[in-house]
């Protein structure tokens, strides 16, 4: 698996140092991706891997950087996934030491960065997968280890129904866009629905994401699953990750419940594909051009991610939904 190639991008391309994707590849032993996510309020550090770095960035560096450590020399054996996994969450938590962080504001939320992540190890004839959160795996055209968190399908719901209730009132879309956002961070059902929505438009958002097939599905049917993160939004998954099965590393609770790995033999692998959560369909093809295909062939019809693309968020006419990030490994080398 030495013919690599990869491809990465800031949601703002004009601001490349914002981006909180990275990329690890020491070829014939380690490939991988990681996804920052920043806490909810964007505040900004000073830290050895960053300076002004939101946490999402400092999380991803701190991540990639123990994965390289990790994989600094060939290894005899694949690595124990369980114990790996404690090691990236370690190298969160000690980014919280360097920055003097208080227990209370890292328990809270308030300052507490996260990082998904997908990773395969190589040892001799043999590759393990390994993925924390909702970066995806591909192996010769298939997606293994998947996951996606069942409060982004609830909320991405509710910002669908939340964005057309505003623009059936006549508002354009950059009103829409940052109301829509605040109903699914404090939640549907909070009561706390900002101006101009109505105090009835809570009950219009929370029935037509309880009756909606897809949230069901995503939910296991599970009702009180559901009103539950209506009521608290993504700042109340963002406290409370274990509760709502959005476990990721956060250099604080303890994720190794929800890691997922596999063993391949490496003969049986011709292509693999890791990717960011940027990329809001996977493309029928490989390579990285068939991946940004697929992304703007979906800007074009849902640019909002409000219809057959739901995320809790959108692009704008400068700015992409989401960073982004692909890395793809062929057996073969095919100019």
């Amino acid at each position: 698996m030495n013919h690599i190639e990869a491809f990465t991008c800031a949601k703002n391309p004009a601001a490349p140092e914002t981006n909180e994707d990275r990329i690890a590849a020491i070829p014939g032993r380690l490939l991988a991706v990681v996804d920052g996510a920043t806490d909810i309020g964007g505040h900004r550090y000073d830290d050895r891997l960053g300076r002004s770095a939101t946490g999402g960035r400092l999380a991803s560096e701190a991540v990639a950087e123990a994965l390289a450590i990790a994989a600094a020399g060939s290894f005899t054996e694949l690595p124990d996934p369980i114990e790996l996994v404690g090691r990236l969450n370690a190298a969160i938590a000690a980014v919280y030491s360097r920055l003097n962080l208080s227990e209370e504001d890292v328990a809270s939320g308030r300052h507490r960065f996260r990082a998904a992540f997908s990773a395969a190890l190589i040892a001799g004839p043999a590759i393990r997968l390994v993925a924390l959160g909702d970066c995806t795996i591909r192996i010769n055209g298939k997606e293994v280890l998947g996951h996606s968190f069942p409060g982004d399908t609830v909320l991405s719901k509710a910002r669908s129904v939340a964005w057309g209730i505003l623009a059936g009132r006549g508002l354009e879309a950059d009103t829409i866009r940052p109301l829509a956002r605040q109903v699914i961070v404090t939640g549907p059902a909070s009561g706390a629905l900002p101006q101009p929505f109505r105090a009835e438009d809570a009950e219009t958002i929370c029935d037509a994401v309880r009756s909606d097939p897809a949230v069901r599905a995503a939910c296991g049917d599970d009702l009180a699953l559901i009103d539950r993160l209506l009521r608290v939004g993504l700042e109340g998954v963002r406290q409370s990750p274990e509760t709502f099965d959005a476990v990721s590393l956060d250099g604080h609770g303890d994720p190794s419940s929800a890691t997922r790995w596999t063993d391949l033999d490496l003969a049986d692998v011709e292509t693999l594909e890791l990717a960011s959560d940027g990329y809001p369909v996977l493309p029928e093809t490989t390579g990285i051009a068939a991946w940004e295909a697929a992304l703007a062939r979906a800007d074009a019809t849902d640019p909002d991610r409000i219809d057959t693309h739901l995320s809790t968020k959108g692009r704008t006419a400068t700015t992409f939904g989401d960073d982004r990030s692909i890395l793809i490994a062929n057996r073969t080398f095919s100019p």
